[in-house]
């Protein structure tokens, strides 16, 4: 199904229709899309109405042109007129990873739509992410005795990049030096043909993969504002734990003892700054406790989601 929202189409789909408490998704990425979640929302639906969908740029959502501009705050202010359209009065919103980053920023700016907010394994400070992905990927570069490789790694861990962008784009190239697929995706649980026979790409053209590169190409390229100007551009390479103690909506953290990318920094800001929040920690899970141990997290969820 699709949704018009100023001229783009945006792919979506809805679980649970049946139900009026709703849970949207939010993927990571940047650039990923919602495809390795629809087991978990078919299994959620037994209790909720769940919506996922691909973000602006993303898979089966219409692309984002060169000559056009995109960032962080357009894609929260798409989510609200999603819900608008749809004619859904208050819901709950759950991230993934850099999805995580959008919902934080969504349940900051229009906490009147908000009920609940979970995190996925967040990825709120992109450089703190990057520094503890190296040290995680430390014995395997090493062993590669490639000597650009190590010197990349390097960089990444111990860099003080004064062009955020650049982490980015170093991280990037780090993990292509990765050979052990598992480690490469952050899994734990599950091996990567697990992890990708989780997902239907059955009516997926493969032109649809590569629109994911321009959506994080135009993320990038969203500078900030000038100095002096009154109001600053979220970057995702922002570190955006500090509006975290902003948020009052209830909060699950749910985080993979293995994964990385949610720091044990972030873990510990979130836990001591946000107003209202549990965490659950996945003892058999990296990055995607939703795959590596599902039905623990469907029920985690649906407790959650099920409190007063």
């Amino acid at each position: 199904m699709f949704v018009n929202i100023w001229g783009k189409n945006i792919w979506y789909d809805i679980y649970g229709a049946e139900h009026s408490d709703t849970l949207l998704y939010l993927h990571g990425g940047p650039g990923a899309s919602s495809l390795d979640f629809v087991n978990q929302a078919k299994a959620l639906s037994r209790k909720m109405k769940v919506i996922i969908f691909d973000q602006l740029g993303v898979l089966r959502s219409d692309a984002i042109a060169e000559n056009e501009s995109y960032s962080m705050e357009y894609q929260i202010e798409m989510v609200e007129e999603m819900r608008k359209i749809l004619g859904i009065e208050k819901w709950s919103v759950l991230g993934h990873s850099y999805g995580g980053m959008l919902a934080v920023l969504y349940a900051s700016a229009c906490p009147d739509s908000v009920h609940k907010i979970i995190l996925e394994c967040p990825s709120l400070w992109f450089e703190d992410s990057a520094r503890s992905t190296a040290e995680y990927l430390s014995e395997h570069i090493h062993s590669l005795n490639n000597g650009e490789a190590v010197k990349l790694w390097e960089k990444v861990r111990f860099a003080d990049y004064q062009d955020k962008t650049e982490v980015v784009w170093d991280l990037s190239a780090l993990l292509g030096y990765v050979t052990d697929m598992e480690l490469r995706f952050y899994l734990h649980g599950i091996t990567l043909d697990e992890y990708e026979m989780s997902m239907d790409t059955t009516d997926i053209a493969n032109e649809m993969w590569s629109k994911g590169e321009q959506h994080l190409k135009k993320l990038l390229e969203a500078q900030p504002e000038p100095a002096g100007s009154a109001q600053k551009k979220v970057m995702m390479t922002d570190n955006l734990l500090p509006v975290i103690p902003r948020i009052a909506a209830p909060m699950l953290l749910i985080n993979g003892k293995y994964d990385p990318a949610c720091t044990r920094n972030q873990i510990e800001y979130i836990m001591n700054n946000a107003q209202n929040v549990t965490q659950a920690v996945f003892e058999d899970s990296g990055h995607f406790p939703r795959l590596e141990e599902a039905e623990k997290y469907t029920n985690t969820v649906l407790s959650f989601l099920d409190r007063g």
